[in-house]
Order: C-alpha cells, then sequence, then structure tokens
C-alpha cells in the first residue's frame, strides 16, 4: 500500500481559507462544559488560550461523512483510504489574544503528509497549519498531527510510555462522564463518533469505551494552568498523545510542575489505570 499511498504527498502545501466571528455565546458554551465561570463576555474581551476551538466548524455534508463520522476528503484534505482517525499531537503559538467581536480569517494548510507503512500495518500522519489572524495581525498559530491508522495498526498495543513523573505541584481528578464528552464535541461540531456512539465505538472500532477527546484533556490541562498562574499569560503549548483514555476507565488526572522561574510548566495526564496519557509542555510570557 506504501506506493499508493506515497500518491497523497501532491496534497502537501495545499491551502484554503475562511472566516469567523468570535461570539460570547461560544465562550459561555465553553465555559458551561468546563464547569467555569463565564469569562468577561463584553465586546473587545480576550478569550482564553483553545477557546478559539468553538470557531470554524467542520463543514463537511452528510453524503461526504465516513462511517467513522469524519469528513472522507475534499477541499485540501486527501481521501486517506485508512479507516481509523486520531489526533498524535499539537503544537500552539499564541502570539495576540483572540477577543469578542473579532473578525477571524484562518488560513489552512497541509504542512506535511508523513508515511508508514511497516509490518504493523499503515500509518499517516497529517500535518495540518492553522494561522489565525484579525486585523491587528497573526494571533493563533496552530500545527496538529493527524494520524490515520489501518485496523491492524489501530489495534497494536501503545508504545512504551515514559516513567509517570515522582510527583506533581499540581493535581485534578477528572470523571470523563458521557456528557462532558457530548457538549465538547458539540461546541467544536466534531461528529467523530468515537467520541459519542457507544455502540459503534465497542461494536466496530473494539474500543472498551467512548474516548476522551485528546483536545478536551489539553484543554483542561490549559485550564490548570490558568488557575495555578492566574497572572501569566501563555504563549506556547504543545501536547503529545501516547494513549486513549476511555470513559469506562474510571476517572484520569491531570498533573503539571511549574518551572521555579514560571516560565514554562511540564504538564502530564495519567488514566484511570496510572498510565501516563498526554504528556504537555505550556510556556509563558515573562
Amino acid at each position: 500500500m506504501a506506493e499508493s499511498l506515497e500518491s497523497f504527498k501532491s496534497f502537501i502545501g495545499k491551502s484554503e481559507t475562511a472566516t469567523d466571528v468570535v461570539t460570547a455565546s461560544t465562550m459561555v458554551k465553553f465555559a458551561a462544559t468546563l464547569g467555569l465561570p463565564d469569562p468577561p463576555l463584553d465586546k473587545g474581551a480576550a478569550i482564553p488560550p483553545g477557546w478559539y476551538g468553538g470557531l470554524f466548524p467542520a463543514s463537511h455534508r452528510p453524503d461526504k461523512m465516513r462511517a467513522d463520522g469524519q469528513a472522507s476528503g475534499g477541499g485540501i484534505v486527501p481521501p486517506i483510504p485508512l479507516p481509523r482517525r486520531r489526533i498524535g499531537g499539537t503544537r500552539v503559538s499564541f502570539h495576540e489574544p483572540l477577543r469578542i467581536g473579532d473578525e477571524v480569517s484562518r488560513k489552512t494548510e497541509i504542512a506535511d503528509l508523513q508515511i508508514d507503512d511497516g509490518p504493523a500495518g499503515a500509518q499517516v500522519t497529517i500535518i495540518e497549519r492553522n494561522s489565525m489572524s484579525t486585523s491587528r495581525g497573526l494571533c493563533v498559530v496552530e500545527e496538529r498531527d493527524m494520524v490515520m491508522l489501518s485496523e491492524a495498526r489501530a489495534d497494536a498495543a501503545p508504545k512504551t510510555a515514559p516513567k509517570v513523573p515522582a510527583s506533581a505541584q499540581w493535581h485534578q481528578v477528572i470523571e470523563p462522564n458521557p456528557p462532558l464528552l457530548f457538549r465538547f464535541s458539540a461546541i467544536r461540531f466534531n461528529s467523530h463518533r468515537i467520541h459519542y456512539d457507544r455502540d459503534y465505538v465497542t461494536k466496530v472500532e473494539k474500543l472498551p469505551g467512548l474516548v476522551v477527546q485528546s483536545s478536551l484533556i489539553s484543554q483542561l490541562l490549559m485550564e490548570m494552568c490558568r488557575r495555578e498562574l492566574p497572572a501569566k499569560r501563555m504563549t506556547h503549548f504543545e501536547f503529545q498523545n501516547l494513549r486513549s483514555v476511555y470513559d469506562t476507565g474510571g476517572k484520569f488526572s491531570l498533573n503539571g510542575t511549574p518551572n521555579p522561574d514560571g516560565g514554562a510548566a511540564a504538564l502530564w495526564a495519567l488514566d484511570g489505570q496510572g498510565n501516563i496519557a498526554m504528556t504537555a509542555t505550556a510556556k509563558f510570557a515573562s
């Protein structure tokens, strides 16, 4: 299959643009879903890091949808013929806060496409870069690693994760219940069925339960930083997904330790069995 997958490298460099507006109602939905007080909602108020996820909803129509609820292709997204999709990691730079009332322009481009077709099965990683700007200039640049997997590769055991750090200065326990997962998917207009359709995820993908969104876990880690370092402005956040967290696996935990100078923080999430599911780093303005 490697030779046929190579043809999709022609999508590298393709781009498209879109426009959306930051609204107070979207911020209210984020706050309600995450169990947080409403942020300032006046026009011109800065929105919290990561809450841009409610902008630019996916626009694929039902006839352009795969069995898993994701887009089957079209536009700049290559129609990779692999049945399983996951997010491998994300890197975000915050240049200027987005503000309520902003008209935001987004340029989406395929920055790279990497193919790994070995004995364990095929994997294609699409690196998608989203650059969001307003009349004030560049505000947010996000790079996402969208991982496409064969069934054999998806069923393979997770790679050995790094050791759990000895201690954390920050700690929070989260119960991954279905309403939380559903509401978070709804805000982001994410129709991937692994997050809300228990019959599909257990009977078709053969997973033990609903998959907690990596974007939800990473957002909760960002919220931990905001709570623990309220005077700091986040300038960069990145995470690496190491294993899935399921709603049937018990409560998971968020953990973090800031650098002594307060310029960065090491963050990680543990699943219900104490395995590292995600590692992350946040950086802050001095």
